[in-house]
């Protein structure tokens, strides 16, 4: 998800769990009896990694047929499990009070595409970058500045971490705001609006998707005008602050999953592996 600020805490989507009620959305095959967890820590049910679910692709969904959690997310979910030796049960989240649930102990990470934020590590815990994310225009003519959106029709998704910055830069009348990032994207195709703003990998995955073509995908470039407007986000999939165990073991097996090329083959699969995306730089 592009991404959203929930209360106090900015994210790529909107992070929301009723106490952890969601459809249970599969469980993966059991871990070998031999298997040998590269790290010792504590999950919310034995030998098992319980992820929350927020559904927005190409970062994380549950599929509605196979009930099997999927994503750019789940694989490095996955890729984590089983150096953890861990069987994953995804659970479809909707509703309010994620965090609260997080930190309640009733799921052991949140996935949604997230954005590390200094506010969102107020209330928990934050990984290294799995990957990196950067706000982009969708339009027909490029548009890689604030300058060049002035006066046309812009759309930007609802809640996301860019949408303040933009209306503050162009005026609150100027930003239109969409539940979805494909109902936005449609919309410049059959030119309701002139420019889309929206994440990187969201943007190019949903116009792949949906076939379109015609459409330029341009880095928007931060400037004085767009202060707060941050050029480039690390994405993680949150877990509880107080579970440190857990966060340190989570970066060693990042770290590791970058160095033996898991990340770069990930990111490709989802054909998301710019020099951006994957290093953010």
């Amino acid at each position: 998800m592009a991404r959203r600020t929930m209360t106090a805490v900015a994210v790529l989507g909107t992070l929301s769990l009723a106490a952890c009620s969601g459809a249970d959305a599969g469980t993966s095959p059991a871990v070998a009896a031999d298997c040998k967890p590269a790290h010792t820590f504590p999950t919310v049910k034995p030998k098992t990694l319980t992820v929350g679910v927020i559904s927005s692709l190409p970062y994380s969904a549950v599929n509605p047929v196979s009930q099997k959690w999927e994503g750019i997310d789940a694989e490095f979910g996955a890729a984590i499990a089983a150096k953890e030796c861990l069987t994953v049960t995804a659970v479809a989240v909707g509703g309010a009070d994620a965090i609260q649930s997080l930190n309640a102990g009733k799921i052991d990470l949140l996935s949604a595409g997230a954005y590390i934020t200094p506010a969102r590590g107020e209330v928990v815990g934050q990984t290294d970058p799995l990957y990196y994310q950067y706000t982009v225009t969708v339009s027909a003519t490029p548009a890689a500045t604030i300058d060049a959106l002035r006066g046309r029709r812009i759309g930007a998704l609802s809640g996301a971490a860019y949408v303040e910055p933009l209306r503050a830069a162009l005026g609150a009348g100027r930003v239109r705001e969409y539940p979805s990032t494909s109902d936005l994207l449609a919309d410049v195709k059959n030119n309701r609006v002139e420019v889309a703003v929206a994440a990187s990998a969201e943007a190019r995955y949903q116009i792949d998707k949906s076939g379109y073509s015609g459409l330029q995908v341009t880095r928007l470039v931060p400037g004085a005008a767009t202060p707060d407007l941050r050029p480039i986000y690390g994405v993680d999939m949150p877990f509880a602050k107080t579970n440190t165990e857990f966060g340190k073991a989570l970066n060693a097996d990042i770290a590791a999953l970058r160095a033996d090329g898991t990340t770069q083959k990930i990111l490709a699969n989802w054909k998301q592996d710019d020099s951006l995306t994957l290093n953010g730089k």
